[in-house]
């Protein structure tokens, strides 16, 4: 997997993955045994039909949209700690291209925490304001107090 920082600005960073062809073939392998139990297709019992029938049947794109669901939340994981980045919401993914034997590349948009530069703050004086307590004003305290 490859991730590119595009831009990181206003909070937000925006990149690019691109994931092998070879995970995203595991990716639709997986879908297929997740899924075969959806499909009837005549000659065969239901859910044992081959992966190659059923995407004849339905088209080759049948699976991708679970694939892209099983693949892409570990690829965004290794792409945020390959990035360094700190996300504090959703990101927004739009994915560029997926076809099967390619690599597919989806541009993602997150918003990330700010960095907070701190000024000079241990300058800053703060005046003491002190207090004198005396036994008298203890005394008249505990009075209001018992006159409750």
């Amino acid at each position: 997997m490859k991730a590119i920082l595009e831009k990181k600005e206003n909070n937000k960073a925006h990149f690019t993955i691109e994931i092998p062809a070879e995970n995203f073939e595991e990716a639709l392998q997986k879908a297929y045994l997740k899924n075969r139990s959806r499909f009837n297709i005549p000659g065969f019992r239901k859910g044992k039909a081959p992966r190659k029938i059923i995407e004849m049947n339905y088209g080759k794109e049948i699976f991708y949209e679970e694939a892209i669901n099983i693949i892409l939340p570990d690829a965004y994981t290794e792409a945020i700690e390959e990035l360094k980045l700190e996300p504090v919401d959703t990101p927004d993914v739009d994915i560029e291209e997926i076809e099967a034997g390619k690599p597919i590349i989806a541009k993602i948009e997150v918003v990330i925490k700010p960095e907070v530069k701190l000024g000079d703050y241990k300058s800053i004086e703060i005046e003491k304001v002190e207090y004198n307590v005396t036994d008298e004003h203890i005394e008249e305290e505990l009075k209001l107090v018992q006159e409750r």
